[in-house]
């Protein structure tokens, strides 16, 4: 294995067999800038000279999200300008990932949390570890997902759907919704395929976690030596201000019933939003890019919320939520 490239970050390294492993190595794995900066580096390289590239590492976990201490920082200065250019940033990344012309294979193991998920979701295939445990998780520090995770997910279960059949834009959107606000971990791989962050035509679990970059080796070179061609790029249906209504009815009945805080249920509100598409008529097509720039501005919003500071700094104080 040689080292093609390297930050504080991650680095880039060649696998052998034309395929490249881009590896994350900052402390937890956590997404920083530096990450951002060597996944674009990552992508140009392998389209320049590699079939293809996988992401993955051996430290204890995949990735456990994005830098929450950088940005609780950033935002306790009121520096709102550059956490917004670290999400665009972000943002750009995973599109790129999901846009890229050579095949991308995300292997994630252990805790794959928040932006951990946002890599593993427009990946073109991911190979997990059986002990896999995903979810967006980001309402527990009093968030939403910042990084595509929300389009990434609600996209993911349209294109399950069977084609050609009648289905109803409300019960997806209520779903992906009552996941994401419940801050929802798989316990395994498995459990990540029932709840939709893994889709079945795509992606497999390798049983010998040793294994698990060679198997997402070989699932880059058998898609290269299909013929790979990148996803086109297509307009979302959303379900608008009626299912914003709609899911903010589910979210006051949780309250209600003393399930939710009132901080959790204003999260909700703004992650019904970002769902919903905003002020929109049910069942108009969104470009992505509108999707993320509603998600940024939600995120940019509740970063700026004495709750949500202290729940980032209780996390990281702690390691456990805070309920305020």
């Amino acid at each position: 294995m040689v080292l093609l490239r390297k930050n504080a970050g991650a680095s880039l390294i060649d696998l052998g067999d034309n395929v490249a492993l881009l590896e994350f190595h900052s402390q937890s794995n956590a997404i920083g800038l530096d990450t951002i900066q060597m996944i674009n580096q990552s992508l140009e390289e392998v389209n320049k000279n590699y079939k293809g590239l996988v992401i993955g590492n051996q430290g204890k976990n995949f990735c456990v999200g994005a830098n929450l201490g950088m940005m609780l920082m950033e935002a306790q200065d009121f520096n709102f300008p550059e956490l917004d250019m670290v999400i665009r940033q972000f943002q750009q990344a995973m599109m790129n990932i999901k846009y890229n012309e050579k095949p991308v294979v995300a292997a994630p193991f252990g805790m794959t949390l928040g932006g951990g998920t946002e890599v593993c979701l427009p990946a073109h295939s991911v190979q997990a570890s059986q002990e896999t445990y995903m979810g967006l998780v980001e309402v527990g520090v009093g968030l939403i997902p910042g990084g595509g995770g929300n389009k990434e997910y609600y996209i993911q279960q349209l294109k399950g759907l069977p084609e050609g059949v009648d289905f109803d834009l409300q019960k997806v959107t209520n779903d992906v919704f009552e996941k994401i606000a419940m801050a929802k971990v798989s316990t395994s791989a498995a459990e990540a395929f029932e709840n939709g962050l893994l889709d079945e035509r795509t992606d497999s679990i390798s049983v010998n976690g040793d294994h698990l970059i060679h198997d997402a080796k070989q699932k880059v070179l058998s898609l290269h030596n299909a013929g790979f061609n990148p996803p086109k790029r297509e307009k979302v249906p959303v379900v608008g201000e009626a299912g914003y209504a709609t899911m903010l009815l589910g979210a006051k009945g949780l309250a209600n019933s003393g399930y939710a805080s009132e901080y959790d249920l204003k999260i909700a509100e703004k992650l019904a939003f970002v769902l919903a598409g905003g002020r929109l008529k049910y069942g108009t097509l969104v470009d992505e890019q509108y999707l993320l720039d509603l998600e940024r501005e939600a995120f940019l919003s509740l970063i700026g919320e004495a709750k949500t500071q202290q729940r980032m700094q209780h996390m990281l104080l702690k390691g456990k939520p805070l309920r305020n």
